[in-house]
Formats: structure tokens, C-alpha cells, sequence
């Protein structure tokens, strides 16, 4: 299952994708066509998921489970953009072998609808993308053509969604689980003794 630490919400997407790209147990390129065929690594197998709805009720009962939600909404908050949450996942479950890349292409809006649908029941305030002025680090050229290398692959395919809207494809029976799902109890610092 795709596991996705939010324990550090001052983290952003691209630093967490910038850390995973740079990490030094990565294979060599041709490494595949020398792997033994017998124990393929997650991703060159068949995915888990093939059907576009089996993997948006995966990833609902995913953002609803009772640690993930609390985490992610944490995250929501804190004005951390929806669609950096979105691709963390859509990536983790990849490389699990649970998606395939056109999935993630299919999955991303509604993953996106989504949260913001659940955030909306909470009452939180939420950014879906980071805007083109909020970026920093301008003194430093090189970590950002390095950053736009190792994200644009992915930022290229999706492009910039502003706005996210529901889609007449999306399941009608999903749609009514988000408006019905009990939303788990937050607890403040204060309410714990």
C-alpha cells in the first residue's frame, strides 16, 4: 500500500520529490534489462488497479482512514497545495505497482475534487497549486532547474490546475459517500489530557 509521511507539514511536495529523485539506492539506467525476470520490481508488473473507479474508492477509503485523514486535513491547513498532496500519492502508488502512469493521468483531478470536497466539510481553507509568484529560493538558479527537471515530467502532463470542478464522469455513488462520510474527530491540544 502506498504509505505517505506527512509528519513534517513545514515540508513541501517538491522537497519530498526533489529527496526521493536524488537518493543514492536507485538503479542505474538498463538496470531493468538485466533484472532477473522471475522477481519483477513492483512497477513493471501488471498494476493492481485497472478500473478508474476501483482505484478512486482505493483512494477514498486511503484519505478517510482514520490516521490519513487527520494528516492530511493537518496538512490542508497549513496551506500546503492540494494537487502536491495529490501527486505524492499518485507517485507512491506507482512505484507500489498499484497504478499504472496513464491511471495517475486519469486519477488526478478527482483525487484532487477529492480532498478539496473533504477539506470543504471540515471547514478548512485550502490552495490547490502553488502560484507562480509564492515561489522561493530565486537566488539559487540551479537548485530550481534542478527541481523543474526532476518535477516537470509529471507538472508537464498534469499542467496547472486552478480550478478543479467535478466531472459528469465522476462516480455518482463515490460522490455521495464524500457528502455522507462521518468526517473523524480532530483532537485539539488543548481537549487531550
Amino acid at each position: 500500500m502506498a504509505e505517505v509521511n506527512f509528519n513534517q507539514p513545514e515540508q513541501d511536495a517538491t522537497t519530498l520529490i526533489r529527496n526521493k529523485a536524488m537518493r543514492f539506492e536507485r538503479p542505474v539506467p538498463g538496470q531493468s534489462l538485466t533484472n532477473d525476470p522471475d522477481t519483477p520490481l513492483p512497477y513493471e508488473q501488471p498494476p493492481t488497479y485497472t478500473d478508474r473507479d476501483e482505484a478512486l474508492q482505493y483512494f477514498f477509503a486511503l484519505f478517510v482512514d482514520e490516521e490519513n485523514y487527520t494528516k492530511i486535513m493537518d496538512l490542508i491547513s497549513t496551506s500546503f497545495p492540494i494537487m502536491d498532496i495529490v501527486k505524492i500519492y499518485l507517485i507512491e502508488s506507482f512505484e507500489d505497482g498499484l497504478i499504472n502512469p496513464d491511471m495517475i493521468m486519469l486519477l488526478a483531478e478527482p483525487l484532487a475534487y477529492m480532498l478539496m470536497s473533504l477539506a470543504e466539510r471540515a471547514d478548512i481553507d485550502f490552495v490547490i497549486e502553488r502560484t507562480e509568484e509564492g515561489d522561493e529560493d530565486d537566488d539559487d538558479d540551479d537548485d530550481d532547474n534542478t527541481e523543474e527537471r526532476s518535477l516537470g515530467v509529471l507538472d508537464n502532463a498534469l499542467g496547472r490546475m486552478d480550478t478543479v470542478q467535478k466531472t459528469e464522469d465522476f462516480p455518482e455513488d463515490l460522490d455521495q459517500q464524500i457528502q455522507q462520510q462521518e468526517l473523524p474527530q480532530t483532537q485539539s491540544l488543548l481537549g487531550a489530557r
